[in-house]
């Protein structure tokens, strides 16, 4: 009864398709961030445009930054 359970681990190919999928959703969020700066640089928010620029400039870059990377893990071999 006092048995350990055998830790399942995750298989190389799991692995290469969780981080691809990843990074598809991360550049999925950085087009969507992406495209709400264009929409409410359109608008007349009240934000300034330098802010919006900024701050949306930053998000977008963080975003592609870590899908390029989670993408770089995907096609790395082990």
């Amino acid at each position: 009864m006092n048995q350990k359970k055998k830790r399942e681990r995750i298989t190389p190919a799991e692995r290469k398709e969780a981080y691809k999928e990843a990074s598809k959703f991360v550049l999925d969020l950085a087009k969507l961030v992406f495209a709400g700066i264009i929409l409410a640089g359109i608008m007349d928010m009240d934000i300034s445009k330098a802010q919006l620029l900024t701050i949306g400039g930053t998000v977008v870059a963080i975003l592609t930054v870590g899908g390029a990377y989670l993408y770089y893990r995907a096609i790395k071999k082990y």
